[in-house]
């Protein structure tokens, strides 16, 4: 489009996401990544984010009450969500990934 002087309004450039995207498909395999986090950290990490804050009631409980109550509506809600889940999620593939690679 032209802006008020006339000049053409420049789109932002995708090159710093089709370089990320070339990086992650290519060179860092996810589960690699995964490896590298020590038991101790994933934990910790888990029982942190997944129980703060601690009083009155941890966020992730909260927010598990108002998505079964039918009651997470605005945006927010729904990052908090995601936010206090993923570490108990990177957890949870920690582990599966382990039990996997013991079994054979």
């Amino acid at each position: 489009g032209l802006s008020r002087r006339g000049s053409r309004v420049r789109a932002p450039s995708t090159a710093p996401l089709s370089c990320l995207l070339q990086v992650l498909g290519s060179n860092i395999n996810a589960m690699k990544l995964l490896d590298k986090i020590d038991w101790t950290t994933a934990v910790v990490l888990a029982l942190l984010l997944g129980l703060a804050p601690f009083f009155p009631e941890p966020h992730l409980w909260e927010k598990l009450k108002m998505l079964f109550a039918g009651d997470l509506h605005r945006a927010l809600d729904w990052f908090d969500l995601l936010m206090h889940s993923a570490p108990l999620a990177l957890l949870a593939l920690k582990a599966v990934r382990e039990l996997r690679r013991r079994r054979g």
